[in-house]
């Protein structure tokens, strides 16, 4: 039975594989931060329109729109930048003609509070248990400033060997370099380290290109991976508290 046929649809075949696959749990678990580990608490819809309105401009696309050029975006090294990308990819995507992206980003970077996180559920349970049974590292997008006050403000910024904040560090998820940089960071092999993320092509495709074995737990909102991707996760779950199950 292939990793990747296991599922949390299909318990029985959990059952069977994992209990055919004790001796093969991982000796290095990888985390992803955002909708992984935690997720906002703030109204995303609310963010959205009152960006719009600070910039002065009518919305001309949706949150799940910008969720999904967001994923695409892999070379900026500030927040600012980030959704600057973001806004003129979305405003392309949406045949909206030249935009004022800088404002739309200054604004949505004003709104944005990093500290209004909450624990994804069954994520602090995931965690912990990984820490008992393996080292554990972050390998996150985002810059060092912003995932920093996320970390802090869920309490666990000292619960990570490694920590691979790639917008300030590496090339960007799904690039399979700050995968190999958190690997150097702990002397561990890709063979026998897990990575665990949320979003199909940033952290599927990016373990896989490094080797790694990768389990997907997307939330409600992420999108869907494509019917016969060339990267299929080993594990797909629909919750975190499902994940000790791989330990």
């Amino acid at each position: 039975m292939s990793r990747a046929s296991v599922t949390s649809r299909d318990p029985d075949a959990l059952v069977s594989w994992l209990t055919y696959n004790s001796s093969m749990a991982p000796d290095t678990v990888l985390f992803d931060l955002d909708s992984t580990l935690c997720r906002s608490t703030q109204d995303d819809q609310q963010l959205h329109a009152e960006a719009f309105a600070r910039a002065g401009l009518d919305p001309f696309c949706t949150p799940a729109d910008v969720r999904a050029v967001a994923s695409t975006i892999t070379d900026a090294d500030t927040d600012h930048e980030f959704f600057r990308q973001v806004f003129e990819q979305a405003a392309a995507c949406a045949g909206a003609g030249p935009v004022d992206a800088e404002a739309l980003a200054e604004a949505t970077v004003a709104l944005r509070d990093p500290t209004a996180v909450e624990w994804r559920p069954g994520a602090k349970a995931a965690l912990e248990r990984a820490r008992e049974r393996a080292q554990v590292g972050l390998v996150t997008n985002g810059t060092r400033a912003t995932q920093r006050a996320k970390l802090d403000a869920l309490g666990i910024a000292d619960a990570f060997e490694t920590i691979v904040y790639a917008a300030d560090r590496t090339e960007s998820k799904p690039s399979p370099v700050p995968f190999e940089t958190a690997l150097a960071d702990l002397d561990a092999s890709a063979d026998s380290t897990l990575y665990v993320g949320n979003d199909y092509r940033a952290d599927v495709i990016g373990a896989k290109r490094a080797g790694l074995t990768a389990c997907w737990i997307p939330s409600e909102s992420d999108l869907d991976a494509p019917a016969d991707p060339t990267h299929a996760p080993d594990y797909r779950f629909d919750s975190p508290e499902e994940l000790p199950a791989v330990f």
